[in-house]
């Protein structure tokens, strides 16, 4: 099956491949391979050397049509969102979008699965191993050469009946890059009470921090079409809702999501396995090294928030890098959150404290996008 490549300009970003065929459509698709097999494709940071395209590229496969079958999820939910009808709220709707958002959740993985991506106008392909147990294949893929053609690529992925969608997101190795989390530091999710979390994953409507999608379209210009990458702590079942948020809210600063790999063995704990946090700092540890070892000539400015373990996690990747790959670091101030000057000592241990901001609201307009992080100010 055909689906159509965009080749869009922008200033310092040679290309962006989006492989949609409909290209004002963000929504990750879900479609069938032969086989009885489904697959979604993840978005994908790649680097450009030397004319040479190589993708970091993740794809998830399962079995067809078991992302519809959510009668165990139904039978957890419908009894929870009964009593809102007291509030006026349409319980039917509130189940249908906990529904959409989750169904991955109870998806059945097919190990084994052979993926392989054609890009026109690239001279190689993508040819991904099987996928493992779990159904999930990472590989990093060299692509070719990628800048002839004209400005509208057609690719295929074989054995395709219907379309899917994946982006990839070139970038030359140099320059600034943006790592950025996304709960409670680009989206608001309330991560500190599981039932606002619940309500914010499950239910709402995503809402953006107030000011941070102005600040990186800012820091888009300031730092000159710097990568964007968007590494979190939510499970890769979530990934087409946040990848809708981030392509919509976040227009000006698109960038691959990686997410954290969750096996759901079981619905015992509908709350556990959707939000367990257990592994995010080891996680995000990972996602920084392969964000590193695919752009080592990078600085980036990682941004976060301290509901969680950001801090830490940002100060061991200074630690571990040095400050000549995480060049500042940015910590969104929340509200019930530890906040205490011990913890961000002990976190930023060995980071000079002027690469370090902890930040509030307030600064998000009113001071970061003054900030000269190109000109080595944080």
């Amino acid at each position: 099956m055909l689906f159509s490549t965009t080749l869009m300009k922008r200033a310092g970003v040679p290309f962006l491949l989006s492989l949609s065929l409909v290209a004002a459509a963000p929504t990750s698709k879900l479609r069938r391979v032969g086989s009885g097999i489904d697959v979604l494709l993840f978005d994908a940071p790649a680097v450009i050397n030397n004319g040479a395209t190589q993708a970091s590229i993740e794809a998830f496969a399962f079995a067809t049509g078991s992302d519809t079958d959510t009668s165990a999820l139904e039978k957890k939910l419908k009894p929870i969102l009964s009593p809102l009808a007291l509030f006026g709220v349409d319980v039917d709707s509130a189940l249908e979008t906990a529904l959409e958002r989750t169904k991955l959740f109870v998806a059945v993985p097919e190990g084994n699965a052979k993926l392989t991506v054609n890009v026109k106008g690239c001279s190689g392909k993508a040819v991904l191993k099987g996928t493992d147990t779990n159904g999930l294949a990472f590989q990093d893929v060299d692509v070719g050469d990628c800048s002839g053609g004209d400005a509208g690529f057609a690719g295929t992925l074989e054995g395709v009946d219907e379309s899917t969608s994946m982006t990839v997101f070139p970038s030359e190795d140099g320059g600034f890059g943006v790592i950025s989390d996304i709960d409670d530091t680009t989206k608001i999710s309330n991560v500190l009470d599981k039932l606002k979390l619940a309500k914010a994953t499950l239910f709402d409507s995503p809402t953006p921090v107030p000011g941070m999608p102005e600040l990186y379209a800012n820091l888009s210009q300031s730092l000159n079409n710097p990568s964007f990458t968007y590494i979190t702590g939510s499970p890769y079942q979530l990934v087409p809702f946040l990848r809708d948020f981030i392509h919509t809210t976040y227009s000006a600063t698109p960038g691959a999501i990686l997410a954290k790999n969750l096996t759901v063995s079981n619905l015992d704990s509908l709350g556990d396995f959707l939000f367990d946090k257990n592994s995010t700092f080891d996680h995000k540890l990972r996602q920084i090294e392969r964000v590193h070892e695919l752009w080592p000539n990078k600085k980036f400015l990682a941004i976060g928030d301290s509901g969680e373990k950001d801090p830490e996690t940002y100060g061991e990747a200074f630690r571990t890098h040095g400050g000549d790959v995480i060049q500042c670091i940015w910590i969104r101030r929340v509200d019930g959150a530890d906040n205490n000057d011990e913890r961000f000592a002990a976190a930023f241990d060995g980071v000079p404290q002027d690469r370090v901001r902890v930040y509030e609201d307030s600064d998000i307009t009113d001071v970061l996008p003054g900030i000269d992080v190109a000109g080595g100010k944080c």
